[in-house]
């Protein structure tokens, strides 16, 4: 993919592909624990789950500040003090990396998983439902509002048929309701989507180790640029 018309480099790039795994993981951990997470961040990290064929990471990510916290929570976690707090978050971006991979190897799942992206009518709630959540949810976008239970039987029929398993943890009563437990799925399916993304486009986990010091001055670099516009 050509970054040539994008305003940031590669490897800013690179960057933001894994500042979207970790606004992932955040919301994973933040349902888990909460029940509930704003979902505008949800649908930010699911809406690129649509973008079948782009031209370039641009076209994937037009809008990066739909990733703030994404941005923020890595900038923070890749220092002492930020790795105790975001660590449970950070061992699912670990795990999402690991998933990657392994459905690298699997063409067909791949393969699987885009033929039923494509079918985009059966993505989103009819607007009966939309209203009825508009009703009982808030906040919630009533427009393009994705059926997670779609998205999370998705999940279920190709990546949780992998030999790797992430153990969410939170509070049981929370990851007992099927709402909830179908956005987590959601959101780890749009993670591994990001976290594929990032590999190609060179990121490797012991980069996470290693490149601490890199990564986060380049995500500060973008948190200033995205500021200075907005």
């Amino acid at each position: 993919m050509s970054n040539t018309s994008a305003r940031f480099s590669d490897w800013e790039y690179r960057n933001i592909t894994l500042a979207v795994v970790v606004q992932c993981a955040h919301l994973v951990n933040t349902l888990a624990q909460s029940g509930r997470a704003d979902e505008a961040q949800i649908k930010a990290c699911i809406d690129p789950l649509l973008v079948i064929d782009p031209d370039s990471v641009a076209d994937i990510y037009p809008d990066v500040s739909r990733f703030s916290n994404g941005l923020s929570i890595l900038q923070k976690s890749l220092d002492s003090d930020g790795m105790r707090e975001f660590g449970e978050p950070m061992k699912y971006v670990l795990g999402m990396s690991v998933l990657q991979q392994q459905l690298m190897s699997v063409p067909e799942m791949q393969a699987a998983i885009r033929q039923r992206m494509q079918q985009r009518d059966t993505l989103f709630l009819d607007s009966e439902e939309q209203d009825h959540d508009a009703e009982s949810l808030a906040p919630v976008v009533k427009s393009n509002n994705y059926d997670y239970a779609v998205l999370a039987a998705l999940y279920q029929d190709t990546i949780s048929k992998l030999t790797y398993r992430i153990q969410v943890k939170g509070n049981v009563e929370h990851l007992r309701n099927q709402r909830v437990a179908d956005q987590i799925r959601a959101l780890l399916l749009a993670g591994i989507r990001s976290a594929l993304l990032w590999h190609q486009l060179g990121g490797r986990r012991w980069h996470l180790f290693f490149y601490k010091r890199r990564i986060r001055d380049s995500v500060a670099a973008i948190r200033r640029n995205l500021f200075s516009i907005h």
